[in-house]
């Protein structure tokens, strides 16, 4: 492994994920890995890797690098702006950074999560069989302003690569997903499960482990104790206050909420992009 990047100034949140850490669900350890799985894959195919690699997943831009070592790169991901010594570049093609250059990833217009990733990927660690990180099980690297980052051995590419437009991913501020209904949704009222299938709901919040949306308030026709399920990313909650929680990739794998759906996993990309006051629509998957 190499030095690659040296973390100039931090943005809101990032963190190393490769594909996940499979396997330890049932010792209560999430799945972890990309929020964005189209993104994160798009990034792969670009570099041509045989396999997937870790790329760097940052929340809404702000990160600035210096280059400590000549490496291909591509971004993915939400649409920002990109500066290489101040001069903008392309996302969803290849670029190169050469020794001592500098390299800002600014605010995020569309979507909210971008993915860095170098040609061979970043080097971290594996624990649990993933270098993906996961702060509240001390898993995988932390990143902060002066933390290195590092990366693997690669073969060159013979030529730039890039993903064509009209094949790029789109960030709309308001989408549609398809669900399956949950163990508890005939426990909800009637009106309820009306109101979560025929109305919009709004982003408010949320971080890896999940996602507050609001809209109409979600009841149960009786107030009781249920026994904690599984969950997994995809997983929707819903709390006493009426407002669904999705779980997001860092998530718990047991929960004690009632559970009124879960969102199709082809969909989840979608989801991991919305930004704040995006809204969401879930529409029933047969």
């Amino acid at each position: 492994m190499k030095p690659l990047l040296l973390v100039t100034k931090q943005g809101v949140y990032g963190s190393l994920q490769d594909k996940g850490r499979y396997g330890y669900r049932a010792f209560g350890i999430p799945l972890s890995g990309p929020m964005d799985n189209v993104s994160f894959h798009a990034a792969q195919l670009i570099l041509h890797h045989f396999h997937d690699q870790t790329s760097f997943e940052m929340f809404v831009g702000g990160f600035e690098f210096e280059a400590l070592a000549d490496s291909i790169y591509v971004l993915t991901g939400g649409c920002c702006t990109c500066l290489v010594n101040s001069s903008p570049i392309e996302m969803w093609k290849t670029f190169h950074l050469t020794k001592g250059d500098r390299l800002a990833i600014k605010n995020v217009s569309q979507g909210s999560i971008v993915y860095l990733t170098p040609l061979g990927g970043f080097h971290s660690e594996y624990e649990l069989g993933s270098s993906s990180y996961l702060p509240l099980g001390n898993l995988g690297t932390a990143i902060s302003k002066g933390s290195i980052l590092y990366g693997q051995v690669a073969s060159p590419l013979k030529m730039n690569r890039g993903l064509y437009a009209p094949y790029r991913p789109t960030f709309a501020s308001s989408i549609t997903v398809r669900m399956f209904k949950g163990p508890h949704f005939e426990l909800f009222t009637e009106e309820s499960q009306r109101l979560f299938l025929q109305n919009p709901f709004q982003f408010i919040g949320g971080n890896r482990m999940g996602y507050y949306i609001k809209g109409p308030t979600l009841q149960l026709q009786n107030m009781q104790d249920i026994l904690s399920e599984a969950t997994q990313f995809g997983t929707i909650q819903v709390p006493q206050s009426g407002n669904p929680i999705i779980l997001m990739a860092d998530a718990q794998t047991v929960g004690g909420y009632p559970i009124i759906a879960t969102i199709h996993e082809d969909d989840l990309h979608k989801v991991a992009q919305m930004r704040m006051f995006n809204t969401i629509k879930f529409v029933l998957e047969e």
